[in-house]
């Protein structure tokens, strides 16, 4: 007989993922469970162990769709979430690989505003 598989424990090993990433904090999502931000900018949230909404960018978004990776959002498609299920060990990488991408994205939004931010304080 299979072992069941435990959701919570993936999805503890990938919060601690996460969580260990350069300036990730962790809040609570305003629709419930938990989100992942960099310096303030959500790229991440959960609803229970095993369902992620994943912020990417409209060129990854496409392609996540394309290739069956991720789904489509079921409320924000338009501002480049997709929504992914952790259900056994092996769709960890996955998920690990369009967080990565969510993260990076949030990173270079946030360093661009902070290049605009300071070139406006300079003037």
């Amino acid at each position: 007989m299979p072992s069941m598989v435990d959701r919570n424990e993936l999805f503890d090993d990938l919060k601690s993922w996460i969580l260990q990433l350069p300036g990730v904090t962790q809040a609570t999502h305003r629709f419930g469970g938990t989100e992942f931000q960099f310096e303030g900018l959500e790229f991440m949230h959960h609803h229970g162990p095993s369902f992620l909404d994943i912020r990417l960018s409209k060129n990854d978004q496409a392609a996540a769709l394309k290739t069956g990776t991720a789904l489509p959002h079921r409320f924000a498609p338009q501002a480049g979430w997709v929504s992914f299920r952790i259900e056994k060990p092996e769709h960890l990488e996955s998920a690990k690989k369009l967080i990565q991408l969510a993260y990076q994205n949030a990173k270079t939004s946030m360093e661009a505003h902070g290049t605009r931010t300071g070139q406006l304080k300079l003037s």
